[in-house]
């Protein structure tokens, strides 16, 4: 009757979802306003699968709140770990917010993980504990980790790892992720959003061919907190949305309908995203891309440029391209584009690596562009009823890198400082 691991995600302003593992099951989730749970609210009690895990759902809960929580298996109110989560201010209304943004760790990681199946091509780095402090100081709404959470491979057989790529990999690859205290302590104390990149979907490069494709869809549904996946509960893409008051946010799946050369997001995501922005109501729109709008190499939009177009087009014509932001991790830099560049038109900040070995990347990123690990974004939404102010920052720990932002639904003024700034290192 033990939790072994929980994290929090989906948070709306009345409901957010839970997953956890445990020993016995089954299990419910208690949620309070107060640090030392007094009076709390539980959730229906939720059966576990074989291996111990649930996605539990819990609803009721009051706007724009901050919650405590702890997980109840068969009957005993577990204390080992005590969660966290603030629900969002109601919807459709004006709201100013931030959430942080990051990807890429355990590629020679600085901090190796403390345990795994392959604990080299993890990571522990105190950088996700940064997050952590920074963003319940901050009060942030999420935090978003858009690819590379490991670098198992899987499907690849290296790094001393079969290579069936089956779904008991994938369930020890998330348990193994949860076991990283620093990584497991962020997860469960600020609600996270998380889409896969190639090194945590499948193998370097991956796409719709990865060996393990159906096993990691499905693992994921089990393990992962998300928002409904339009794809549905059976073994589709992982695409999907959520709006915090008047924004909207979009995470792609940009690796299981990959096509090389072909297409990059796949015909059912297109479509569902055109839908999506044909019918939104929202004011703005941030896009969380696992791989970057901007770039030359295959493995980035630059090798899908007939979709790119096509993405132009869609979002020109659904009257999105003036009112957006695009954030994007893979490559283990920090990037900032105003919007200058051509591909829309709209600004983009690549925000990595939490840890991994730095890398290169292209000089289109007009504003800067800063190698390193423990780095990572924010992006800050100003929402007082009118115009939206959406501004995009990279950081390399405490230290502002670089910063860009975009004004909304009117023609006033913008802050106070050129359109981008970046600082000098």
């Amino acid at each position: 009757m033990t939790m072994l691991w929980m994290s929090v995600g989906a948070v709306t302003s009345t409901s957010a979802r839970f997953a956890v593992r445990v020993t016995t099951g089954p299990v419910r989730v208690a949620v309070s306003t107060s640090p030392a749970m007094t009076s709390p609210l539980y959730s229906a009690a939720t059966a576990v699968t074989a291996t111990g895990t649930a996605i539990v759902p819990v609803t009721g809960l009051a706007a724009d709140t901050r919650y405590w929580w702890r997980v109840e298996d068969a009957g005993v109110l577990d204390p080992a770990a005590t969660g966290q989560l603030i629900t969002d201010p109601p919807l459709g209304a004006p709201a100013s917010f931030t959430v942080g943004v990051g990807g890429d760790a355990g590629l020679t990681p600085l901090v190796p993980g403390v345990s795994g199946s392959a604990p080299s091509r993890l990571s522990n780095h105190p950088i996700h504990d940064h997050i952590r402090v920074r963003a319940l100081a901050e009060g942030w709404r999420r935090f978003c980790h858009i690819g590379d959470i490991t670098y198992y491979d899987l499907g690849s057989g290296n790094w001393g790892l079969a290579a069936t790529a089956s779904a008991t990999q994938y369930r020890t690859m998330w348990d193994d992720v949860y076991a990283q205290p620093l990584q497991h302590r962020l997860y469960r104390e600020v609600p996270w959003v998380y889409v896969w990149d190639d090194h945590d979907y499948g193998p370097n490069n991956a796409d719709s061919t990865s060996p393990g494709r159906t096993n990691a869809r499905t693992v994921y549904r089990e393990r992962v907190p998300s928002y409904p996946l339009p794809a549905g509960t059976g073994a589709g893409p992982i695409y999907h949305s959520f709006q915090i008051g008047r924004t909207l946010f979009v995470a792609s799946d940009s690796r299981s309908d990959r096509v090389p050369g072909t297409t990059l997001l796949g015909a059912a995501q297109l479509a569902w995203l055109d839908g999506l922005l044909a019918s939104s109501t929202a004011a703005a729109l941030v896009w969380l891309m696992p791989n970057p709008w901007l770039g030359p190499s295959a493995d980035t939009w630059g090798g899908f440029p007939d979709e790119q177009a096509a993405i132009i087009s869609m979002l020109r014509g659904r009257g999105w391209l003036d009112r957006m932001v695009m954030v994007s991790a893979d490559k283990h830099v920090c990037a900032i584009d105003s919007g200058q560049a051509s591909y829309g038109g709209f600004p983009n900040m690549v925000c990595a690596s939490l840890d991994a070995s730095p890398g290169s990347y292209t000089t289109q990123y007009q504003e800067g562009m800063w190698p390193g690990r423990g780095q990572y974004g924010t992006i800050t939404v100003a929402d007082r009823g009118g115009p939206i102010t959406i501004t995009m920052t990279a950081w390399r720990g405490t230290r502002p890198l670089g910063w860009t932002y975009t004004v909304t639904g009117g023609t006033t003024p913008a802050p106070a400082g050129p359109a981008s700034h970046v600082l000098g290192l």
